[in-house]
């Protein structure tokens, strides 16, 4: 890295000798639990490390790298689905729940990843696909079967639907829901003779939690895990296995299709609540563990508070991770429809979400990437050379000075970004391979145009973007396999200084901001518990906000722009004469400043002590 990107942040005012001494201890700090203070990192697995040489990551590559964890400050590592799986979406679709992928390990692999994650203080949390199957499994097998013999069991396991017949005498769909992949939810199967449904991909068909039965079977799966010593889960989808049971056709939205977006009819559904507080009751209530759940397909601040507040008579879920903040860069709700956003827009959500949460006994979770989202620096900055390692730091700053459980995804604590490809090669994604299957069948006469833009979506947009192999050293492919083996995806060549053996040494890296940051919020409880408020709400490139609890307060001023730029911190009641300065992505020494303006470098983000 070039020493003009940016200079060497103030590491000793984050490993400060009496930084214990400012630990606030409090009545609302004492009741935490451990995981509304942790850290958690996301392991993609595929991607994290291969050891076997096979060109996938493993449950040993893992395993290898439990001390880098300790080592950056992680809590709590949670890993992406490793159960048994044909793999048409990365794992989540289930052929079986009790069964380990022997693409990734076997059973005592996990076993020992979970003691040794434990011996090291580390909790481990695993991610499970609890509204969908792959068509593969038994249950899915014998459901299909049991439709024309019902004495096998499992008739009504899945949703099952004779459909519609049209004006030819064809036999279509019941209704017009589109499938979050495109086209149609339902699909027609042989063996049953009927369309069974499919919010997912076609062979992801969604489990029927109307049916007390696969409720009941489910809670064994979780039971299993648990009583093998996880800590918990992250819940994907979780919110969307209530569904509106008389399936109405969505109303007309996408002009010119016949698949319309139904959301709102098969997400948080007429007995979503119900069914997650029986789940609480009958398997997490008599565990010490975390429900982390995804909440696709749309869900409010308010709804959330439905989900997780600890006002709750009936308790659900500890956490959700929502995903408005991450759509602001898609037009009415479509991925691929890209459009402008500015920084007031993305305020006004965070606020949204960090007041309504802690104000009514919820409590956030905070995160820019993962898995099926692109790279933060990507999506909310710029991939400049220039700005790259600046930019990582700034948005560190942002999301670790926000309320709430934080989560990090692999290769983010080194400035990873978006390759900025388009090939073949590079779309492994199911999502991604259906979205330009269709765009080239609807291309037409204006074939080359449409084209590109479907290309520059992807770029921007696909979800293979975040799933390229860590890079673990300089070596071929990055170190993540070996150097005669061929990666399942791509590994995409960062530059020597972005790997992890170039910055853990470094104190200027990424890496090293990433673990000063994560020491710094633990010495400083007030930056995961405390209130949120947010200044200048309308300022289109200036984000500032302040975070206080009873006896402390703290001042984040964050720079969004590659220019430089002033803040008038007078006109918001702010008061820097007996401030101190904490970190800065920008630090050589104390920030320039007049008793009203605050000046501030590109991309430059700074934490006050006030």
């Amino acid at each position: 890295m070039s020493s003009s990107d940016f200079h060497p942040i103030n590491t000793d005012r984050a490993h400060s000798p009496d930084a214990s001494k400012e630990c606030e201890e409090s009545d609302s700090l004492d009741n935490l639990r451990w995981w509304q203070k942790a850290t958690i990192y996301q392991v993609l697995i595929q991607s994290f490390q291969d050891t076997d040489g096979d060109g996938k990551g493993d449950i040993r590559g893992i395993v290898n790298h439990l001390d880098y964890f300790v080592a950056l400050g992680i809590d709590v590592v949670w890993i992406s689905p490793i159960y048994e799986s044909p793999m048409r979406d990365m794992g989540y679709d289930i052929s079986d729940y009790r069964k380990v992928n022997p693409v990734f390990g076997t059973m005592q692999d996990m076993e020992l990843l979970i003691q040794e994650t434990h011996r090291r203080g580390l909790r481990l949390i695993l991610d499970i696909a609890l509204n969908h199957t792959a068509t593969e499994h038994e249950w899915f097998q014998t459901s299909r079967r049991a439709r024309k013999d019902p004495s096998l069991g499992k008739r009504d396991w899945y949703f099952w639907s004779e459909g519609k017949v049209d004006e030819f005498g064809n036999r279509i769909p019941p209704n017009n829901w589109e499938s979050t992949f495109t086209g149609s939810t339902w699909e027609w199967d042989e063996v049953a003779g009927e369309f069974y449904l499919h919010i997912f991909g076609k062979n992801q068909p969604d489990l029927n939690w109307d049916c007390e039965e696969v409720r009941n079977e489910l809670y064994k799966v979780l039971r299993f895990w648990l009583d093998k010593g996880v800590d918990g889960f992250r819940l994907d989808t979780m919110n969307l296995v209530s569904k509106t049971s008389s399936f109405p056709d969505a109303p007309i939205s996408k002009e010119g299709s016949i698949w319309q977006p139904a959301n709102y009819l098969f997400a948080n559904g007429p007995h979503i609540h119900e069914y997650l507080q029986e789940m609480h009751q009958e398997v997490f209530s008599h565990y010490d563990c975390v429900t982390l759940a995804e909440m696709s397909c749309g869900v409010s601040a308010p709804e959330a508070v439905r989900y997780t507040s600890r006002f709750n008579p009936r308790p659900e879920l500890n956490l959700v991770i929502q995903f408005q903040h991450v759509e602001l860069d898609c037009h009415d709700g479509d991925k691929w429809m890209l459009r402008e956003w500015e920084l007031p827009e993305l305020k006004r959500i965070i606020n949204e979400w960090q007041e309504t949460l802690v104000n009514n006994g919820g409590w956030n979770t905070v995160w820019m990437e993962n898995h099926d989202q692109p790279r933060g620096i990507s999506r909310f900055t710029t991939n400049s050379p220039r700005f790259r390692a600046l930019c990582a730091k700034l948005l560190a700053l942002w999301q670790f000075t926000l309320q709430g459980t934080n989560l990090i995804f692999q290769g983010q604590e080194l400035g990873m970004i978006n390759p900025g490809l388009f090939s073949e090669e590079m779309n492994q994604d199911i999502e991604t391979i259906q979205y330009w299957k269709a765009a080239c069948e609807e291309a037409g006469t204006e074939a080359p145009q449409k084209l590109e833009l479907a290309k520059k979506a992807i770029i921007q947009k696909g979800r293979d973007n975040t799933r390229i192999p860590i890079p673990w050293t300089e070596d071929a492919h990055g170190g993540f396999t070996e150097p005669t083996a061929k990666p399942w995806l791509p590994a995409f060549d960062h530059g020597g200084e972005w790997c992890h053996a170039s910055q853990r040494h470094s104190p200027e890296s990424v890496w090293s901001f990433y673990r000063s940051l994560i020491t710094m919020r633990k010495a400083n409880p007030t930056l995961y518990y405390g209130s949120y408020e947010c200044l200048d709400v309308e300022n289109p490139i200036i984000w500032a906000y302040k975070r206080k609890s009873k006896h402390k307060c703290y001042l984040v001023v964050l720079n969004f722009s590659g220019c430089a730029s002033s803040w008038n911190y007078v006109n918001h009641s702010v008061d820097l004469s007996t401030s101190r300065l904490l970190m800065s992505n920008h630090m050589t020494c104390e920030a320039s400043s007049t008793p009203d303006l605050i000046f501030l470098r590109p991309f430059e983000g700074r934490l006050y002590q006030l």
